[in-house]
């Protein structure tokens, strides 16, 4: 998963639940600027981020081991 994919998600979940970026922020403990970042594909965000991100958003970071030998 590239980090367009990982902001497209994140968005759509957030409008999905009715967030604002601000009250996203307010609940991560993220920046706005890192969230609007991340989003629009700006941004890298860290493993330690994405896991707060994910776990407010209701969202599991899932990896494939099948899809690694590839």
């Amino acid at each position: 998963m590239n980090k367009e994919q990982i902001g497209h998600i994140i968005k759509k979940r957030r409008d999905f639940l009715s967030l604002k970026q601000e009250d996203l922020s307010e609940m991560t403990g993220i920046t706005s600027k890192t969230i609007y970042l991340i989003e629009n594909c700006k941004g890298n965000p860290s493993i330690d981020t994405l896991q707060k991100l994910m776990e407010v958003l209701g969202l599991e970071i899932v990896i494939d081991i099948k899809k690694m030998g590839e």
